[in-house]
Parts: structure tokens; sequence; C-alpha cells
């Protein structure tokens, strides 16, 4: 990891115009290390684009910078493209791939291991709570490269969203002590963890309420209880007026019933894709699930999407899991 940040730092010394991006569907942590990085590479006076095929969710739009970033660009001038959290490159989306891919060098920053790699540089440690803290680790390398404190309060705000929401607020197996240690330096340049908290779970539309009602109504448990299930369906958005935005957090509902190792959301997004949010509890792997269907993410989180209809997506990830949790039967629970 050493060679590799020190790679990667000179990598961003030598280029000037920057495009960096995150995956699809985005997050707590894939925007919070590519706004973090955007705050860092603009303080050095480089010619930065942050993008997001998907936008920035509304419960995330009070970070600093979340105006800065833009959901398709034309430009193919860049030196150098970073690509945060993704899992694999494809992930960053359709419409974003053709400009990361325009640059002559990449960096790879994540957390995921994917089954294949990318990047002329990676910064990749499957260790690490959320990919935060390499990022926290890349802008700690610019900043004595550059004899300058890169270290602001704006990048803390982006950094300990990704922690909190990836740790699911320090709750998941995958903290260390490392992930403590780094969130107590970021509070102490100013970032407040239970304000953040507080934005990105409990500040929610009311169309994201009544559509966690709707996806918990058509909650199911299979494979002896072992795999939650539950959809949420083009009538119910369209009934709701709500938007794929407002699902963030059902799936961690979804798994909660205390039996099931894996929970799974379904999203038939009106007009689009079904997406597929799957979470584990440790003794799972739900990347192996998400990529079996050309999809990624971790072991305890990940997603895919699919064509529709609905019921043939279902049934196709439903018979994944029950293999990944080697269930004979894809039953009901008894």
């Amino acid at each position: 990891m050493t060679k590799a940040l020190e790679k990667a730092a000179r990598a961003i010394e030598a280029a000037q115009h920057i495009v960096l991006a995150g995956h699809i569907n985005p997050d707590g942590d894939t925007l919070g290390c590519v706004l973090a990085l955007a705050h860092a590479l603009r303080e050095l006076g480089k010619d930065v684009l942050a993008l997001s095929q998907d936008g920035v969710p509304e419960i995330y739009r009070w970070m600093p910078g979340a105006d800065w970033i833009e959901q398709a660009s034309d430009r193919r001038d860049f030196d150098l493209a970073i690509v945060c959290d993704a899992g694999a490159i494809h992930r960053v989306g359709y419409a974003i791939t053709p400009v990361i891919e325009s640059a002559p060098v990449l960096i790879d920053v994540d957390h995921h291991v994917a089954d294949g790699t990318f990047g002329d540089f990676r910064l990749v440690d499957s260790h690490a709570s959320a990919t935060a803290e390499l990022v926290w680790k890349l802008i700690g390398k610019l900043s004595r490269i550059y004899g300058k404190t890169l270290a602001t309060r704006a990048v803390a705000d982006c950094l300990m969203t990704g922690i909190i929401t990836d740790t699911g607020s320090f709750r998941f197996m995958n903290v260390t002590p490392s992930t403590f240690l780094l969130a107590a330096r970021l509070q102490r340049l100013g970032a407040v963890p239970s304000r953040i908290a507080e934005l990105v779970f409990e500040d929610r539309s009311y169309a994201s309420l009544k559509l966690l009602g709707r996806a918990l109504d058509s909650l199911q448990l299979i494979a002896n209880g072992r795999v939650a299930w539950a959809h949420v369906t083009t009538q119910d958005f369209e009934e709701l007026d709500a938007t794929d935005e407002d699902t963030e957090g059902i799936v961690n509902h979804v798994r909660a019933v205390h039996s099931a190792q894996v929970g799974i959301l379904f999203r038939e997004i009106p007009g689009r894709r079904v997406r597929v949010s799957l979470r584990a509890r440790d003794g799972a792997d739900v990347n192996r699930i998400a990529s079996a269907f050309g999809g990624g993410g971790h072991r305890l989180a990940a997603g895919c999407s699919m064509d529709p209809p609905l019921a043939l997506v279902e049934s196709a990830i439903l018979a994944e899991a029950c293999r990944e949790l080697q269930q004979p039967e894809c039953g009901p629970a008894a």
C-alpha cells in the first residue's frame, strides 16, 4: 500500500486535468470519496470534473461540493481519471465509462475486491471499512508531497459520511480500530458524526417512508428463513410519486429479520431496469450473488441491475442466493 500510494500521488502530481467518478446508484462512501478528492485537488489548483451518472440523492445534497457533480460530460481532454468505490469499471455507468476510459492514466481506489482488475494504479484494501479510509491516506500523501494541508472541514465531512454510511454508523462487522481512529481525526477537523447520521438516516421524505411501508408489506422469507426479500414495484413508485433515491436504506430493514443471513431488495424502476440491493451478515457473501449477474460490491453489501420483468429477476436472484447459502430448496420459511 505504501508503494501504491506513492505511485498514485505522483500520478496526480503530474496531471492537471482530472476526472473523478463513483459507482451508479451512489451511496455516501462513493460520493464522499469523490467530493473529498475534488476539494483536495481543487485546493492544489487542479482542473477537476466530478461525475455520477445517477446524480446526487437528496439525502446527500447537503454535502460540501455536491453541486459540483455532473451526470455526464463530452470532455475527453483529461490527463488522469480516478474511480472511487466502484468494484468494477462498468459500475461507473454507461454514460461515464467513455469519459473515464479516454484518460491515459487511471487510478482505482476501492475497498471492494472485484473478480477483475482495472486501472494503472490500484489502491485497494478489502480490510478497509470504507473507501473513505483509503482516500484519507491518499490525501495525506498529497499533503506531504505539496507541503500543504489538504485535510479541511469539507474533506472531513465528506469522508465521515463515507465511513458512517458504509459501517451503518459503526455497527457493521467491517469496523476496525483504524476506522475509529480515522473518525476521531475527522471529528477533530470539524465533522460531526451525530449530525451526519441524522441527515443521512433520519431526515427522510414523506415518499421514502411510505415506500418503506410498501416494501415491508411485501417482505417474505425463503430458505428456512435465511433469505429475507422484498420489492418495490413500478406501481408503488408511481402511486407515491417516489424515485429510486427514496429507497435508500430500505434493504437494511429487510436484512434486519433475525433469522436472515441475506437481505434483498428488488426495485422495479419505472421505464428502467430492475435494481437489486443485497446485504449479508457475516458468513454469507452477496458479492458472489451480484457478480453472477454482472454486478458487484463486497462480501456484506453488493448490487446489480437486470432487465425486467420483475418476477423473473426475483426468481433468478433468489435461486442464486439459495445456492450461495447451500440451500437445496428455495421454498418459503418453515
